[in-house]
C-alpha cells in the first residue's frame, strides 16, 4: 500500500471519528434541552390575579379567621394602576389554605401570591394571638416572599382593605406606599416578614408592629368628601408591641417616636419644640442625619445602658421672635435651639423608656444590645430577664448640632432690612 492510501485512509478514520463525536454531542444536548423544565408549566400574566394584601380577621365561627384577600385589576383602556371594584374577596375558614381553596373557586383569575404586598392583622386577632399560624402559611408557601410588610390594623383589617380611597388607589398598594415613604418621617417602624420571624427568634426581644386605621375629615385631617358616607384616608400612626403572637399593648405617636431614636432608625424626621412650655421661642426642623449608638456600662458591679444620639438638623421655622437679632444674638438663639431640640428627642425616648417598664416587654431590644456588648453578664441574668427589664437603668446622652438656619437670622415679623424692593 502507497503513502496516500494510507493518508486517505487515515483522514477518512478521522472524518468518521469526529462524525461520532458531533452525533453523540447533539444527543446529550438534547437529553439536556429535554431535562430542564422550561417554560413547560408558565402562565401567562393575563390569566393571573395579582394579590396585593392579606387581611386577618376572627371568624363568627370558634376556631375560624375571616381572610380577606385584595386583588389587583387593570384598568380598562390599557392605562397603569389598580381598582378595587369586585377584587377584594373574603372567606371565612379554619386555615389560610382553606380560604384561599374557597375564594380561588370564585375568583375570575388565578390567584398569584408572589405579588403580595402587605398582610393586615385585625385587632381583634392581634389580641386574641395565634396568628404566627397563619403566617406560617406565608413562609412556606414557594410564591411568597419575605419581604411583604406587616401591620396591626385599628378595628378591623377587612374594613382597612375595602376602603374606597379618593385616590383610587387599593388600600394595600396604598398602605405599601406610606410604609416605603416611611424613612421621611421616621415616625413609625417599618416591619418586613422576614424582620419579623427574626426578632422572634431574639425570644429576649418583644415584637412591634405599626398600625394603620382609616381616618375621616375631621379626626386629625381635613379634606373635603364628596359624599357624607365616604369612608375616608388610611394613616399609620403609632404601634403594637406584640408578645410573641399575641397584641399586649399600642405605643401612641411620642412612644413610637422614642423607639425610632433608640433603634437608630431616624432618617428625616420632622422635629417642632412647640410642646415644651419653658421656651418663649420655638423652632421647627428636620433632621438631616442621625445616629445612636449604645454603651452597657458598669460602675461598682452595676450595669447599666447609656444611649448616645448624635443629630444634626436644619432650622425650617423660628416662631415667637419679637426682636432684630445681632450676629451674637442670632448664635445664641442656634444654641438655644439645640438645647430645645435635645429636649424633645429625650422626652421621646424616656416616654419608650417608661412605657417599656410598664408592659414588662423588651420590645427596644436592650437585652439584645447587653448580650452584644457584655455576653458573659447577659449568660448571668437573661432567665430573669423579664423580671430585670422594668427596672434596668437606661440613661441618654444627646448631643444636636444645627447645620443649616435658613437664608434669613429673623422672623417674618420682624424682618425689617432683609427684604428687596
Amino acid at each position: 500500500m502507497d503513502v496516500f492510501s494510507l493518508e486517505e485512509e487515515s483522514g477518512c478514520l478521522m472524518k468518521s471519528s469526529r462524525e461520532k463525536y458531533m452525533a453523540g454531542l447533539m444527543i446529550i444536548c438534547l437529553f439536556i434541552i429535554l431535562s430542564i423544565s422550561g417554560c413547560w408549566g408558565k402562565r401567562e400574566v393575563e390569566d393571573l390575579a395579582p394579590l396585593m394584601g392579606i387581611g386577618f380577621d376572627l371568624g363568627k365561627k370558634p376556631g375560624t379567621y375571616l381572610v380577606t384577600q385584595q386583588y389587583a385589576k387593570t384598568k380598562k383602556g390599557g392605562n397603569s394602576g389598580a381598582e378595587t371594584e369586585e377584587r377584594t374577596l373574603g372567606a371565612e375558614a379554619s386555615s389560610v389554605r382553606e380560604a384561599f381553596d374557597i375564594v380561588s373557586k370564585a375568583a375570575y383569575r388565578t390567584p398569584f401570591m408572589g405579588s403580595l404586598k402587605v398582610i393586615v392583622i385585625g385587632e381583634d386577632v392581634a389580641k386574641a394571638g395565634g396568628f404566627n399560624n397563619m403566617l406560617d402559611f406565608a413562609q412556606r408557601f414557594a410564591e411568597f416572599r419575605r419581604s411583604m410588610y406587616l401591620v396591626i390594623a385599628r378595628g378591623k383589617a377587612e374594613d382597612v382593605l375595602n376602603l374606597k380611597l379618593r385616590s383610587e388607589q387599593l388600600p394595600a398598594l396604598y398602605i405599601r406606599s406610606i410604609i416605603e415613604g416611611g424613612h421621611d418621617l421616621s415616625a413609625f417602624p417599618m416591619v418586613r416578614l422576614g424582620h419579623y420571624l427574626t426578632v422572634l427568634g431574639t425570644k429576649s426581644t418583644a415584637p412591634i408592629l405599626p398600625v394603620v386605621e382609616a381616618v375621616k375629615d375631621g379626626e386629625g385631617i381635613h379634606y373635603k368628601a364628596e359624599k357624607s358616607d365616604e369612608a375616608g384616608e388610611i394613616r399609620v400612626e403609632g404601634a403594637g408591641v406584640l408578645n410573641g403572637d399575641q397584641l399586649v399593648d399600642f405605643l401612641n405617636d411620642e412612644e413610637t417616636k422614642g423607639y425610632m431614636w433608640l433603634e437608630d432608625d431616624v432618617f428625616n424626621r420632622l422635629i417642632n419644640t412647640v410642646d415644651l412650655k419653658e421656651s418663649t421661642v420655638k423652632f421647627s426642623g428636620q433632621v438631616l442625619k442621625s445616629n445612636t449608638r449604645y454603651k452597657v456600662k458598669t460602675d461598682g458591679g452595676n450595669f447599666g445602658l447609656t444611649y448616645q444620639i448624635r443629630t444634626s438638623i436644619a432650622i425650617d421655622e423660628v416662631l415667637g421672635l419679637e426682636r432684630q437679632l445681632s450676629g451674637t444674638d442670632w448664635v445664641e438663639l442656634v444654641k438655644e435651639a439645640e438645647a430645645s431640640f435635645a429636649e424633645v428627642i429625650q422626652k421621646e425616648c424616656e416616654s419608650a423608656i417608661k412605657k417599656q417598664r410598664e408592659l414588662g416587654f423588651d420590645f427596644l431590644g436592650i437585652g439584645r444590645h447587653i448580650e452584644q456588648r457584655n455576653p458573659k453578664y447577659w449568660k448571668n441574668i437573661k432567665e430573669r430577664w423579664k423580671q430585670e427589664v422594668s427596672d434596668f437603668p437606661v440613661s441618654f446622652d444627646i448631643k444636636v448640632t444645627v447645620h443649616n438656619t435658613g437664608m434669613s437670622s429673623s422672623s417674618a415679623t420682624n424682618s425689617e432690612g432683609e427684604g428687596q424692593d
